[in-house]
């Protein structure tokens, strides 16, 4: 709350000294064309082109009357040209923005290919886990079921990188986006991702590490050598990092795992934890896909837009 009111405090002093400098601008132009169009006058009524009457009285009424127009037309010709002035500087804003944005747009495409690469792998890892189960009725559990379990124990946090659409909402900006059906697709759009990030972040927290982790860990050995790999982008095989654990420590805990699964209570949790954790990654991955096209299209939009 108290950031909320800090922002909207800075973005009242900004559109405050905005109009203030505004108003000085349009006092100084009009200042400058009453002097250019004083000294026309002056040099008309010196030349007397601008008619004398008869009588001093109205000659002092043509005066001033002629000052009350020129006042009038320098303050319309001043507010012309401030008004030319702010178009320009707001049109050249909004292409700054659009740019930025599509440039945030870019790398939020980046984003979408590494989370939909490692959900589609967590599923992978699911299904490969059960596939011996659907004929046997049994796990197969050595090294590569290991594996796969803790590949189901990693997650990855959605990274959701809009620095400019945060900076346009947060000064108050969003209408230099002139276009409407853009400015109203674009607003879309990111009300979207924020919601599949809360969905994927929530999922991460509330299923994944409260809930599924706990319980495997319990069911059986999670070899999470290749999880590092996939996530970490190959930092054992890059950085050489060895195994906390031997070989025979690796096949001791698969023996152990074998004898907690011979429990048809262990059996029946492990089968409902995995086949959850598929659902859940095929949903994140669903998700993505259909958000990675309409990314597609937002940047098809500002292409055409701008």
């Amino acid at each position: 709350m108290r950031a909320s009111r800090a922002n909207l405090t800075n973005w009242s002093h900004k559109a405050t000294d905005y109009h203030v400098s505004r108003s000085f601008g349009i006092l100084v132009m009009t200042s400058k064309m009453i002097k250019i169009f004083r000294k026309i006058r002056y040099n008309l009524m010196s030349e007397n082109k601008t008619g004398k009457p008869a009588l001093p009285a109205g000659r002092y009424l043509k005066y001033a009357i002629g000052e009350i127009i020129l006042v009038v037309i320098g303050i319309l010709i001043a507010l012309s040209i401030n008004n030319w002035n702010t178009n320009r500087i707001d049109t050249n804003r909004e292409a700054t923005y659009i740019q930025n944005i599509k440039r945030d747009l870019d790398n939020q495409l980046q984003a979408i290919d590494l989370q939909m690469a490692f959900e589609a792998s967590t599923a992978d890892a699911c299904i490969n886990s059960v596939s011996s189960y659907l004929n046997t009725n049994a796990f197969t559990v050595d090294s590569t079921f290991a594996q796969n379990l803790g590949a189901m124990t990693g997650r990855r946090t959605f990274l959701n990188p809009n620095p400019s659409y945060k900076e346009l909402i947060a000064s108050g900006n969003i209408q230099l986006i002139k276009n409407e059906e853009f400015r109203n697709q674009l607003i879309n759009y990111y009300q979207e991702l924020e919601r599949i990030e809360k969905i994927i972040q929530g999922n991460n927290a509330l299923f994944t590490d409260q809930q599924f982790n706990p319980a495997i860990l319990q069911l059986g050995f999670a070899d999470q050598i290749a999880l590092w790999d996939n996530v970490f982008g190959g930092f054992n095989t890059k950085y050489s990092s060895p195994r906390l654990l031997s070989a025979s420590n690796v096949s001791h805990l698969i023996e152990i795992s074998k004898e907690l699964l011979k429990d048809p209570a262990n059996e029946l949790t492990l089968a409902n934890y995995i086949t959850k954790r598929e659902t859940v990654a095929k949903i994140h991955l669903s998700l993505l896909i259909e958000f990675q096209v309409r990314t597609k299209k937002l940047i098809e939009a500002i292409d055409a837009y701008y």
